[in-house]
């Protein structure tokens, strides 16, 4: 972790602190300018005070208790002797603080006697309106100084934010980086098909060349053929003819001889 635990923790009492101060001068304020116990606004601030008194409680038992865990081994956690004793100091002051403010709201300090003399301020305002006067310098006190943590805490989120932009600028890059390397992939596999349909396609032509070759001797083979036997049976019904006429017409010892003689 960047930072000590009890440190955030010890600056949001810290906080919490002041707030509750600051609550308690107006509850103060009010107790001596109202004439009932019962009024009101002095029970809301009397309401909310306790209850932030409450919550600064806890954070103070928590950070005792974190205190008495690192106190058995301080080097452990890199705090020396003088760390542990501020730690030490600001939790007795910060008891302290919120003891002091619960008795005073268990026993309101009496209502302060003001003469005619002493009731009005330097510049003739009354002393209700100087300390009502006093109570709006705190409350815009306070409110400064809650807008300068919202602005602390702005500016930390803007820093987050600039990192996240820093991390996805990078991203952005090395996608652009893999979509460059993809695109060049993809045109040399362009230029492999390219060449690859080529090739194919003469060799589509060369197989076409080859069957119209083909084609073209078959035929003439199959004609000469049918030429040959057309010749051959016309010449052979031709012959046959002429030796059986000239057999009709041979005697009939020169027949005898005839069939005895050997075919050629």
């Amino acid at each position: 972790m960047d930072q000590d635990p009890f440190l955030i923790v010890k600056h949001q009492v810290e906080e919490a602190l002041l707030n509750a101060n600051n609550l308690f001068e107006s509850w103060k304020r009010i107790q001596q300018t109202v004439s009932s116990p019962r009024n009101q606004e002095l029970l809301w601030t009397a309401d909310e005070l306790n209850s932030a008194l409450e919550a600064i409680e806890q954070d103070v038992e928590d950070l005792e208790e974190a205190l008495h865990a690192v106190e058995q081994n301080p080097q452990r956690f890199n705090l020396t002797a003088k760390d542990m004793n501020a730690r030490k100091k600001f939790l007795t002051t910060a008891r302290n603080n919120i003891q002091v403010i619960r008795n005073n709201l268990a026993n309101p300090p009496s209502k302060k006697q003001y003469s005619p003399s002493n009731s009005q301020s330097p510049n003739g305002a009354s002393s209700y309106q100087a300390a009502r006067q006093n109570d709006n310098s705190i409350f815009i006190e306070n409110e400064q100084q809650q807008q300068m943590m919202i602005m602390q805490n702005q500016d930390q989120h803007l820093e987050a934010m600039g990192g996240t932009l820093i991390n996805l600028k990078e991203i952005a890059g090395t996608m652009n980086r893999e979509i460059d390397d993809q695109v060049i992939l993809l045109d040399d596999l362009g230029d492999h098909v390219d060449r690859s349909e080529g090739r194919l396609k003469s060799a589509m032509r060369r197989v076409t060349t080859i069957l119209k070759k083909e084609e073209g001797i078959s035929l003439k083979i199959w004609l000469l053929y049918m030429l040959s036997y057309y010749r051959f049976n016309h010449f052979a019904s031709t012959g046959d003819n002429n030796v059986a006429d000239e057999a009709a017409h041979m005697p009939r010892l020169e027949k005898k001889k005839y069939l005895y003689t050997p075919f050629n």
